[in-house]
């Protein structure tokens, strides 16, 4: 399934994003939680507008910062009231002071539901003071153990620390459950998928050649989809689908 991250579109109420995937035929919606949107967080608006533009919510990206066991499980009830498929949860932040729910108590959660794949986010090699890591148990390997399913977001790889995009997916492999589908240049993230620096062509190619069944998101920057101007946001949807069926042909 091709689905619209409610992040692309950040700066339009909810409504107009259900709208502009369902007018760019989009498959679903990836419900991207934002504590300072309150409308990411109402599930029972969010039902509605699945329900009258006919979109599913397919799949959840959780807060990026500050997950506790209580919060995990609101997100959980949150997936199922909504009934979608993949919850996806970054691992924890060196800042944040609970990083248990991650490795002990997440586990535990996919073991009780499932009928939701609970996927874990790749993300940026980031360091302070160039040694510690930003992010707590975050190497492909041990994500890849969590709960055995993953999320690879192209944005968060950087080439130049010796792992780059193919290398990624060859590491994560049969682990992938969603693909947050966005390219990426020496200096700028979430760009649309098809003048950049990553080789997109080649990964759509290879997760069709391997019988991908997973879900691809588009996951860019909203200036990128020249928000603010509706007719060419339609119209820049449609080109990024246009490459993704181009790439990824379904075996």
């Amino acid at each position: 399934m091709f689905l619209l991250s409610t992040s692309s579109l950040r700066g339009y109420g909810l409504h107009r994003i259900f709208s502009f995937a369902r007018d760019a035929q989009y498959d679903g919606i990836c419900l991207d939680l934002n504590p300072l949107d309150f409308d990411t967080e109402n599930t029972e608006y969010i039902a509605i507008l699945s329900k009258e533009f006919n979109m599913p919510v397919v799949s959840i990206t959780a807060y990026e910062r500050r997950i506790t066991p209580k919060i995990a499980d609101r997100i959980i009830e949150m997936a199922k009231t909504l009934e979608s498929k993949v919850v996806s949860f970054y691992p924890p932040h060196r800042l944040d002071k609970d990083g248990e729910w991650f490795s002990e108590y997440l586990p535990k959660v996919q073991q009780h539901n499932k009928d939701i794949d609970i996927a874990i986010i790749n993300v940026e090699p980031k360091t302070f003071l160039f040694l510690i890591p930003e992010y707590k148990d975050a190497t492909l390997p041990l994500i890849k153990k969590i709960t055995g399913k993953t999320s690879l977001n192209i944005s968060n790889i950087d080439p130049e620390s010796g792992t780059d995009l193919i290398r990624t997916f060859s590491l994560l492999g049969n682990s992938i459950y969603n693909v947050y589908l966005s390219d990426k240049t020496a200096n700028k993230e979430e760009l649309l998928p098809w003048k950049w620096d990553m080789p997109l062509e080649s990964l759509l190619i290879k997760l069709s050649d391997g019988g991908y069944k997973g879900n691809f998101t588009l996951k860019v920057a909203p200036k990128e989809l020249l928000v603010g101007d509706d007719a060419n946001v339609l119209k820049k949807l449609e080109e990024a689908k246009d490459f993704f069926q181009k790439h990824f042909i379904k075996k």
